[in-house]
């Protein structure tokens, strides 16, 4: 009996011994298990920080455009942690403003995000509080995002900053609506894993995105400094400044204002937009509003809130109900001499101005100073040929003393006529000195021909139709007239080829020519000669009209009649040039007709 109690009690101790086994063995099996998990947990992350390393790394050698790779980047990451939503933010840490950035959601299209704010909320909190990564729950969708169905409810926000060198690139943010397992510690270690990769990556598209702008925008300054430089037209310079402004700067209107010395002002000279003409009537004091400022201090000024900026002036707004929002403005100099002040007025994208936006401007500002100095000096030049030339055709003129003043009436009709015609600048130059130098050749005519007072003799008529070529043979020797040579030869020839000397027809007779020969026909028969009187308005206007097709160019004489019918060429007017008033009056004319013609 005893020996069979002994026996039971050796057969319970085992048992419990052997139970004692499995439970320690049952532990080391679980947690071996759990080491199993663990390790295969710590694998798949690591297989998947592996793959947005490597897809990162494949998205980045295909492209680097900002556009382009920003949505790939954002798929894989939302692939990655099984995100509903997202958004990625490429940021300048030291202006706290978003440079660039997208939304997206989970199986749809990355669309650019708006009004995003980097000083309230949670993005100021990620600066100020220095948090590597942020964790939350969210009643509503961030600032700036489109989240149509977004119902309510408590949504897990992961936001992880992007940083290089502990410098503050960019911010990865993700969303998981209510419906979704809240993010986990473990996918912000993930992600904070990759986030350096991730913002070495948008940092090179960064970098690749400005040097591409620069190389666009010094390609665009070379470009238009090349226009600029490709007349030497002061209104058609002054057009294409404002032109290369409001294109450089990508703004909505542009303006250059030119000092006037004499009264300490500004002037607008050119304004492009639709308020342009308004603008052009107003003067500014130097030191009044931001463009006096910038010419009375010679310092350049980029305004983003023109609102904020006490030396804005508002009358201008005022007067030509336009709104003005930011603007840089720099001072245009010549010869280290402000002349006048460059601007462009209201960015068509939401990018502010920039430091180097004002370097660039300030680039075009010193290419417009020499542009100017020098269409000026031309102008100048230009000036005192016409003014010579003149003076040699009104000495050779005096010749004859029933012929006064012919010169200077012709020039004034040549001009309008060229006007009606819608010459160029170009041609319009052409013709004003074709008309000063038609009857040069006159100079090589006898006095006795010249000066007769009855009929010509057939050899006498001879004589004198020798002019044209005479006149061409003396300005042959003048290199700057050479375009005028054709003009001068063939200005008295006919549109039905019965003129001098050489009988052409129609349009083989230079355009100029053509213009000059309605305009000496119309002074010489409303001018009093010896051998006949001089005949009404009217009447020299129908002997012209009859002419058409014939004598004359059609399109000549019906710009002819347009102008004689709006007032704009009588005898009258044409006979007040010799009491002083005529060069003032054409100066004017021609610099209107510089301005208007494209």
């Amino acid at each position: 009996m005893r020996k069979h109690q002994q026996v039971r009690k050796t057969g319970r101790e085992s048992q419990r011994t052997i139970r004692r086994l499995l439970t320690v063995y049952q532990r080391q099996i679980n947690h071996q298990q759990g080491q199993i998990t663990d390790l295969e947990n710590h694998i798949r992350a690591q297989e998947l920080r592996v793959s947005l390393l490597q897809g990162i790394r494949r998205a980045s050698t295909s492209t680097l455009d900002l556009g382009s790779l920003f949505p790939v980047l954002l798929e894989m990451v939302l692939d990655a942690v099984a995100a509903d939503h997202g958004s990625l933010l490429l940021i300048n840490p030291d202006e706290k403003r978003v440079l660039f950035g997208i939304q997206g959601a989970k199986n749809g299209s990355a669309m650019p995000l708006g009004n995003v704010s980097l000083k309230q909320g949670y993005r100021r909190q990620i600066f100020t509080g220095g948090e590597t990564t942020l964790l939350k729950t969210l009643t509503a969708p961030p600032p700036g995002w489109e989240m149509p169905r977004f119902k309510g409810g408590r949504a897990s926000l992961l936001v992880i900053p992007l940083q290089i060198s502990g410098r503050m690139i960019g911010l990865l943010e993700l969303l998981r609506p209510p419906s979704a397992p809240p993010f986990h510690p473990r996918d912000a270690e993930l992600l904070t894993t990759v986030g350096h990769q991730l913002g070495m990556v948008m940092e090179n598209a960064r970098l690749y995105s400005e040097a591409s702008k620069q190389v666009g925008q010094f390609s665009t300054l070379m470009e238009l400094s090349a226009i600029l430089n490709s007349t030497l037209q002061f209104s058609e310079v002054l057009r294409r400044t404002v032109e290369a402004a409001t294109r450089l700067m990508e703004c909505e209107v542009g303006s250059l204002l030119l000092l006037n010395e004499d009264c300490d002002e500004l002037v607008f000279e050119v304004a492009l937009g639709e308020r342009g003409g308004e603008v052009r009537d107003v003067r500014l004091k130097v030191g009044e509003g931001i463009a006096g400022w910038v010419a009375k201090t010679g310092k350049p000024a980029v305004v983003n809130s023109v609102e904020r900026d006490a030396r804005f002036l508002r009358r201008v707004d005022v007067r030509t109900h336009f709104t003005t929002r930011n603007m840089i403005c720099v001072p245009v100099k010549s010869r280290n001499r402000i002349i006048g002040v460059l601007q462009a007025i209201n960015r068509l994208s939401a990018r502010p101005f920039t430091v180097e936006d004002q370097r660039l401007f300030e680039s075009l500002a010193r290419q417009v100073g020499i542009a100017i100095e020098n269409s000026r000096l031309y102008e100048e030049v230009k000036t005192t040929f016409f003014s010579t030339v003149a003076t040699l055709a009104e000495a050779i003129e005096k010749r004859d003393p029933y012929t006064g003043g012919h010169v200077r009436r012709v020039v004034e009709v040549s001009l309008i006529l060229g006007e009606e015609l819608g010459l160029r600048v170009e041609e319009m130059e052409t013709l004003h000195l074709s008309a000063i130098l038609h009857d040069v050749g006159k100079i090589g005519i006898r006095d006795g021909v010249l000066q007769k007072h009855g009929p010509l003799s057939p050899e006498e008529m001879a004589h004198i139709r020798e002019h044209p070529d005479i006149g061409a043979e003396i300005l042959a020797h003048i290199k700057q007239l050479e375009a005028v040579i054709p003009a001068v030869r063939h200005h008295q020839e006919r549109c039905d080829g019965l003129g001098y000397p050489e009988g052409l027809k129609g349009e083989e007779i230079p355009l100029a020519s053509r213009v000059v020969a309605v305009a000496d026909t119309f002074d010489a028969m409303t001018t009093d000669r010896p051998y006949r009187p001089r005949l009404s308005d009217e009447a020299a206007a129908n002997e012209i009209e009859r002419g058409a097709g014939t004598q004359f160019d059609l399109d000549v004489v019906e710009a002819f009649l347009r102008a004689y019918r709006q007032g704009r060429i009588s005898s009258a007017a044409l006979w007040a040039l010799e009491k002083g008033a005529g060069d003032q009056t054409r100066t004017l004319s021609v610099q209107r007709v510089s301005e208007e013609i494209p």
